[in-house]
């Protein structure tokens, strides 16, 4: 792989994942296992493409104790770090995760506060190293101080370097996005990956099934230039760049722990379009990749099981039945 995958997290945090047999929400309950490991979005992100091969560099917000965990997860995953040090602490994200039924359950501290000069320093940091032929991911929750537009910043400081953008985020951070490219539509490859709930939250309505989530995107698409891709859990995802309209299914796995199944999905998407895949194949690829990371306690995949999975993952051209992604 020729490209770097430059992953701009700027909310990391500290995951504590503690596995009990029965989750009992306000009573006592046993922990059978414990594990910390660097967490957030885009750790999850960066280790599913690491695990993939890809030449990785790490952005964001780090601080504390905390985050000096971060920088170490880092190191021992081959990540380079281009962290910006800040004087607050990284946030600690515990997530009980329910042995009998896979399911999970996590409390997301708001993390620490920002500066505008901590902001500029990220950006800058960002233009200086990122190369024509990259791809920036920029996924997650934004600190406080950060700015709600701050994606949107990101996305644009990237695609003034030549390089392939995919944004995951939610909220008011989704909406600045999209009124960024409603006002400016991009000219160069921009991918806009939210899960189903959180386009329907800003779009002002649900997204019930497929067909909905087809609508909106061709919507949108028409109105910023980006290309939309939509995970829908276990229904697959839903991609659309203007040319093809695509759906995909998601490969069935024993559920051990779906946290960051989203963030794997979008490893194996941004791996696979940096690597000059196919849409069919980038899409294969990604639902490989999110499925794989259920079947794992902590948010990993096994790339033996990914390979597996991408001969089983069926995507279909809207309207003219299934294609050969390989």
């Amino acid at each position: 792989m020729s490209f770097t995958l430059h992953v701009v997290c700027p909310n990391p945090a500290l995951d504590r994942l503690q596995v009990v047999e029965h989750f009992h929400p306000f009573e006592v309950n046993r922990v059978m296992a414990v594990r910390t490991l660097p967490g957030g979005k885009g750790m999850i992100v960066a280790r599913g493409a690491r695990r993939l091969g890809a030449t990785v560099t790490a952005h964001g917000f780090v601080g504390g104790a905390s985050g000096e965990v971060i920088r170490r997860g880092c190191a021992d995953l081959g990540v380079r770090d281009r962290h910006v040090e800040i004087t607050g602490e990284t946030r600690v994200t515990p997530v009980v995760i329910e042995n009998s039924t896979g399911r999970s359950t996590v409390l997301n501290e708001r993390g620490p506060e920002v500066t505008t000069p901590d902001t500029e320093q990220l950006l800058a940091g960002l233009a200086t190293v990122v190369e024509p032929g990259d791809v920036v991911v920029s996924t997650g929750s934004l600190p406080p101080g950060s700015g709600a537009d701050l994606h949107a910043r990101i996305a644009r400081t990237a695609l003034a370097k030549g390089a392939t953008v995919l944004v995951d985020a939610h909220g008011e951070a989704l909406a600045r996005v999209l009124a960024d490219l409603r006002a400016e539509p991009a000219t160069g490859r921009f991918v806009v990956k939210p899960n189903a709930d959180e386009l329907a939250g800003v779009l002002g309505h649900p997204l019930p099934d497929r067909a909905a989530t087809g609508d909106a995107v061709r919507a949108l698409h028409a109105d910023t230039g980006a290309t939309l891709v939509v995970t829908l859990g276990t229904d697959g995802a839903v991609f659309f760049d203007g040319t093809v309209e695509l759906v995909a299914d998601t490969p069935t796995v024993e559920t051990v722990n779906a946290t960051g199944s989203g963030d794997s999905f979008l490893a194996g998407l941004a791996v696979a379009l940096g690597s000059g895949e196919q849409p069919a194949a980038a899409l294969t690829l990604a639902a490989a990749m999110g499925a794989a990371n259920a079947a794992s306690l902590t948010p990993d995949i096994d790339p033996e099981l990914v390979t597996r999975l991408r001969e089983v993952v069926t995507v279909e051209r809207v309207g003219s039945g299934p294609v050969m992604p390989r």
